[in-house]
Order: C-alpha cells, then sequence, then structure tokens
C-alpha cells in the first residue's frame, strides 16, 4: 500500500503550475522591457540588471502563484 501521507503529489503539481504560471509572466515581462527602446547600459553592471531582474520576477510571480493556489485548495 502506497499511501501518501504529506500529500507530496499535490504539492508538486501546484508549485509546477505555479512555477509555469511565472515563467511565462517573466517571458512577456522580459520582452516588453527589452524591446520597448530602452535595453541595459553596455557596461557589466548594467549588463546584468536584465538577467537578476529576470530572476527576481519569476521567483516573486512563482511564489506569489503558489499562494493563490495553495489557498484554493
Amino acid at each position: 500500500m502506497d499511501t501518501d501521507l504529506r500529500n507530496t503529489r499535490a504539492r508538486l503539481r501546484r508549485l509546477l503550475l505555479a512555477a509555469a504560471i511565472g515563467a511565462v509572466f517573466t517571458v512577456f515581462t522580459m520582452k516588453a522591457m527589452l524591446s520597448s527602446g530602452r535595453g541595459p547600459n553596455h557596461d557589466p553592471v548594467g549588463a546584468s540588471i536584465a538577467p537578476l531582474l529576470a530572476i527576481f520576477v519569476f521567483v516573486v510571480t512563482t511564489g506569489f502563484g503558489h499562494s493563490i493556489l495553495s489557498r484554493r485548495k
């Protein structure tokens, strides 16, 4: 008998769905920001802003989406 007492499968599904929503939102946000005509600066610090912002947007939207999906239960 293989019983999932900690409900791991459902939690992973919620996290996967939240990560997919976060990835889609991040892609569209970064495309909109980079195609606005004003890209990142050409110095090393300015060039690292876009990838760091993409990581931040992904983490925040995934966390927010996961909290909404967890409340929906």
